[in-house]
């Protein structure tokens, strides 16, 4: 089973209340420590819950780690969602502020970071890893966001995929920059919100008038 029908699989069911709590405590390990530095043994030991029980939902380590970073990216790609409204019944600084708000929130969070880092360190030895994630991650927001453009580009002369790019390095470029190297804390919703409009405002002025 490849990656990405083991997000698939594992969107369309819910797992029992044990299989979820290995679940949890596999994803924060895995996070924590990679794909290398994780031992089943470990893991059973430091979190109480007993090999058995973890074999009893997942074969091997290999196929514990594939279903966390299903779980993972199902909840991250949820997070993605931000479009629950029509493209031209919104205005447009209005629907690229929750957009920002949304992309901000959902990528510079913690566990967002450290799931970042962990596919791109097994993306090395498994490229597809990293393609999936871009699929689902990046790739829907740009596509998304070409939609929103879409429905005003006789508002502008960029074209709307060439925006969608831009508009996400100018939303994230500074912000993922300190988060990744540490100097910065999560944003708290307030500091997100604040960030996400005046990068609008200025993304717009620059683009749009």
């Amino acid at each position: 089973m490849n990656r990405q029908q083991a997000v698939a699989k594992f969107a369309e069911r819910k797992p029992t209340k044990k299989e979820q709590e290995v679940l949890d405590v596999a994803s924060d390990y895995f996070l924590s420590h990679g794909y290398k530095g994780t031992s089943i043994n470990a893991m059973a030991r430091d979190s109480g819950i007993s090999k058995e029980s973890i074999y009893r939902y997942f074969s091997s380590k290999k196929e514990l780690f594939e279903a966390v970073i299903a779980k993972e990216l199902t909840e991250y790609q949820d997070k993605l969602k931000f479009l629950d409204f029509e493209y031209d019944s919104i205005e447009l600084d209005e629907a690229l502020k929750r957009a920002a708000e949304s992309i901000i929130g959902a990528v510079s969070a913690d566990t967002t970071l450290a799931l970042r880092r962990l596919i791109f360190q097994e993306t090395v030895v498994s490229p597809d890893i990293g393609q999936f994630y871009y699929e689902i991650g990046p790739r829907v927001a740009y596509n998304n966001l070409s939609k929103i453009f879409a429905a005003h580009k006789s508002e502008t002369d960029f074209d709307p995929d060439k925006l969608s790019h831009y508009f996400v390095a100018m939303v994230l470029h500074w912000i993922m920059t300190q988060r990744d190297c540490g100097v910065r804390k999560p944003l708290e919703k307030n500091e997100a919100k604040e960030l996400a409009h005046a990068v609008t405002d200025d993304f717009l002025k620059a683009f749009f008038e």
